[in-house]
């Protein structure tokens, strides 16, 4: 059994099935109704199919012999005209969604290229803001906390260093007392309060402001 065509190919009418009928391969005519002796048949398809529940045994042979009276038959059954008007409906239904979604198409495509040129500025962008944040880091790494530390170590250690040359370029002979005195006192100030700043950081009493 194939699947009906559809009902505007159909060589019979629309409106209902109708028998008899004239099958192209013969031009016997076939009986409306069954026989007195041949009752109507009852099962689950012409419970489905009312109007083949009338059909003779001959009719129905000839529905499943010939492929063509098969598909004029039932194309012009309700089931098979109600399937076809839901298939034409959905059928325009999709089309007008292809053609305003084919109206959409220019829209579309200078979005996506806007898009695409912005996805590249802002590729871009990352990669100047990655150089300027390590330039960033560069820059301020000698104001970090570990910096400045080790900046005031070494401060510290040079002032120590310059005192002591001092002391021992006076014990050569070098400089007058009063001129030793006024230069040894101050760099002796200078280290001490370094050396007294080093020594609170290092205890963990300096808050580093950020």
């Amino acid at each position: 059994m194939t699947t009906p065509s559809s009902p505007i190919d159909s060589p019979c009418s629309l409106s209902a099935p109708i028998f008899p009928f004239t099958a192209p391969s013969t031009t016997t005519t076939l009986p409306t109704a069954p026989t007195p002796h041949q009752p109507p048949i009852n099962d689950a398809l012409t419970r489905d199919f009312p109007q083949l529940a009338g059909l003779s045994q001959e009719d129905l042979t000839m529905l499943l012999e010939d492929e063509a009276t098969f598909d004029a038959y039932f194309n012009t059954m309700p089931q098979a005209l109600e399937l076809h008007q839901a298939y034409q409906q959905r059928l325009k239904s999709n089309i007008a969604l292809a053609e305003k979604n084919e109206s959409m198409r220019p829209a579309l495509e200078s979005l996506r290229l806007e898009t695409s040129n912005l996805f590249t500025q802002a590729q871009d962008l990352k990669t100047r803001w990655s150089l300027l944040e390590a330039a960033q880091a560069d820059a301020f790494k000698r104001f970090s906390p570990a910096t400045q530390l080790s900046r005031l170590r070494s401060a510290t250690t040079l002032q120590e260093s310059l005192s002591e040359q001092l002391a021992n370029a006076f014990h050569d002979g070098n400089g007058d007392d009063e001129s030793f005195a006024r230069q040894y006192r101050e760099v002796r100030k200078v280290f001490h309060r370094r050396a007294l700043a080093l020594d609170k950081w290092e205890k963990g009493k300096v808050v580093w402001r950020t």
